[in-house]
């Protein structure tokens, strides 16, 4: 019975992870055709399409994109880790109905959102960025806080020494999670970019409407590098893969 269950899992595991990779696979190869009708010829495989990318067409919008993309990142963490710390540490009174109040936006379809903020931009003429590591606060020791208390330590270096090394993985996962959604973002963007300014995204959609040529494969397939690029950097600088393994750095 065991086995057959082990079987079964690794079979589901290996359909699911074909599942997930083969597409991308049907990208890589379609942004190296040889011509502008995709087609599947090895020996014929060519750049051309990725040297097409080295445009203004596409590098401002890509710049746009980083630009919005690490604005939202440094805003998310600091907003968060300022709600994560009044609702997950400090259980401020009613703090359950606000953490499930801040965690709503998820569960709202981004188009609902992209018309919600015109409407608040347009009245108010600002906005916040929030995204909340409160499970790297709710998971918190508080004995080591106590510790350190005990000890003679103030709050500030209680929250400076050992609470922020301790949730710097929860705090960078959420960061990087705001990075990877605000670069690859099209309902927002649709509603926010600014006249004459386009992020990655919305570029894409518009060359879409016109022709389908391995550019656009070229284009995923550089932005999928790219964000790889980014996690890891974001991995190396928080350790957010201990989380996973329940280590620490």
């Amino acid at each position: 019975m065991n086995r057959f269950l082990s079987i079964t899992f690794k079979t589901s595991l290996a359909l699911i992870l074909a599942f997930i990779t083969l597409p991308l696979l049907v990208v890589l190869v379609a942004s190296v055709s040889p011509t502008a009708k995709i087609v599947f010829a090895p020996s014929l495989w060519t750049t051309k399409w990725y040297g097409a990318l080295l445009t203004s067409r596409w590098i401002d919008p890509f710049l746009l994109s980083v630009e919005l993309a690490l604005i939202v990142t440094v805003l998310s963490g600091l907003f968060g880790l300022l709600a994560a710390f009044a609702v997950a540490y400090e259980k401020c009174p009613g703090h359950a109905a606000i953490m499930s109040f801040l965690l709503s936006p998820l569960s709202v379809p981004q188009i609902v959102k992209g018309v919600a903020i015109v409407l608040f931009l347009s009245s108010t003429g600002f906005y916040g960025l929030l995204g909340t590591p409160a499970g790297a606060m709710f998971n918190f020791d508080k004995r080591l806080d106590l510790a350190a208390r005990v000890l003679g330590a103030s709050k500030l270096q209680r929250i400076r020494y050992i609470l922020l090394p301790l949730i710097k993985p929860g705090l960078f996962s959420g960061m990087t999670f705001a990075f990877i959604l605000s670069f690859n973002n099209i309902p927002l963007s649709v509603f926010l970019v600014r006249p004459g300014e386009t992020t990655l995204p919305i570029t894409v959609i518009n060359h879409l409407e016109y022709s389908l040529d391995p550019v656009l494969a070229a284009v995923n397939v550089t932005s999928l590098f790219f964000i790889l690029a980014a996690v890891f950097l974001f991995e190396r600088i928080g350790g957010f893969s201990t989380q996973i393994h329940g280590g620490s750095k």
